[in-house]
């Protein structure tokens, strides 16, 4: 069974597509979008192995939709669909991306059901490739940044937590240090691995190589670490935090990415990439300001607001703020609220041993388990 995802605007073209893939053999519409931002979004959570994109698209150049997606989902085969008037530039831009199946213009559903058929082996050859690899097929990857706009508030502690907590449920998870300081995981995990971020630094990224610099954590997952010394932190641009990300997502089921300051590239990189974004704030008007400032200006760079899931950490502190006031300051749902004991937080830091394996039993374990297993259903169930 091949499925499908669709992306067009047009009702009568979408009843066209829908009525070619029914009479598809072995055919399936995983799902539809009518525009490039939604399709990035929910193909994140679907298992489409084709997807035929309207080039015309009224917020998305089709071509650019097309570039995120051979990007972002590299075992998808993509059918772009003319409107039937388009000139020269047009096809030669389809030969440059190498889009082999075109549907152009209004063509018969039988004629449509053909091309999609071609479509459909050709998906299967590009899912071998990239299986031999050593690449995990899309539909099982998925990333989630871990963010802060303000230090202090234990995002670190929380991403390593996360990636624990879904190793322990055998999620295939890879925990990617991008907060830029030297030493955070040799200080959280207690290990010093052979090879580090630095290492990638001004190399050209690809899966092997990429495969070769992580390392492998008694606590059943994957990491890559930043240097345990200094070292130049800006030598490590968004581009090429980028193309490290992409890069993942052939490695693990699950990725998550630490990052650093909230203004610095790597972060920036990370959000755009991940499929979900954790915030970390605390229960204190400055910190609650810093998160609405920063949701705004995720949303001028076109982050999708329901990606962003805000936990408040240490949430016991500072209920003079109620639950209903925090979500009016920041102007943006609380996913959760974490009941973390600074104590038991330090002393989880200092001994290198992540709470989650020391005392999964404690409220704050408690919480992050529950978006764990959220994670692990790609956060289908409440976006249902």
């Amino acid at each position: 069974m091949t499925e499908y995802f669709l992306v067009h605007q047009d009702p009568v073209m979408v009843e066209t597509i829908k009525q070619a893939i029914r009479q598809t053999q072995d055919a399936e519409l995983a799902g539809h979008a009518s525009s490039g931002k939604d399709a990035l979004f929910y193909l994140q959570s679907t298992t489409a192995k084709v997807a035929i994109v309207q080039l015309a698209l009224q917020d998305l150049d089709g071509f650019e939709l097309v570039e995120q997606i051979n990007q972002k989902f590299p075992d998808i085969y993509v059918v772009p669909i003319l409107e039937g008037n388009e000139g020269g530039e047009v096809w030669q831009r389809i030969l440059q991306f190498n889009l082999r199946d075109v549907i152009n213009g209004a063509m018969a559903p039988v004629a449509i059901s053909s091309i999609l058929k071609n479509a459909a082996a050709r998906a299967k050859e590009l899912g071998v490739k990239f299986e031999a690899m050593g690449g995990v097929i899309r539909g099982k990857s998925y990333m989630i940044a871990v963010a802060s706009p303000r230090g202090g508030t234990g995002k670190s502690a929380f991403a390593t937590n996360l990636t624990v907590a879904m190793a322990r449920q055998k999620a295939q998870t890879l925990l990617v240090d991008y907060s830029m300081y030297p030493g955070d995981f040799l200080t959280m995990l207690d290990r010093v691995p052979r090879n580090t971020l630095a290492d990638a630094i001004g190399q050209g990224i690809d899966l092997p190589f990429l495969n070769n610099l992580v390392a492998d954590h008694p606590g059943g997952f994957k990491f890559l670490a930043c240097p345990n010394d200094v070292f130049d932190i800006w030598s490590f641009d968004f581009d090429q935090a980028l193309k490290l990300l992409q890069t993942a997502r052939g490695i693990a089921e699950f990725t998550v990415i630490d990052t650093g300051a909230h203004d610095m590239p790597p972060t920036f990189a990370a959000i755009q990439e991940a499929d979900l974004v954790f915030l970390i704030t605390t229960r204190d008007l400055a910190r609650l300001a810093a998160t609405q400032r920063y949701i705004k200006i995720l949303g001028e760079r076109e982050i999708l607001a329901q990606k962003i899931k805000v936990v408040v950490n240490n949430a016991q502190v500072g209920i003079e703020i109620s639950e209903g006031e925090v979500e009016e300051i920041i102007g943006h749902p609380v996913t959760a609220y974490l009941p973390s004991n600074a104590a038991e937080a330090t002393f989880s830091i200092n001994a290198g041993k992540p709470l989650m394996t020391t005392k999964p039993d404690m409220n704050f374990c408690k919480v992050i388990n529950k978006l764990s297993e959220m994670c692990l259903k790609r956060w289908q169930e409440e976006e249902a």
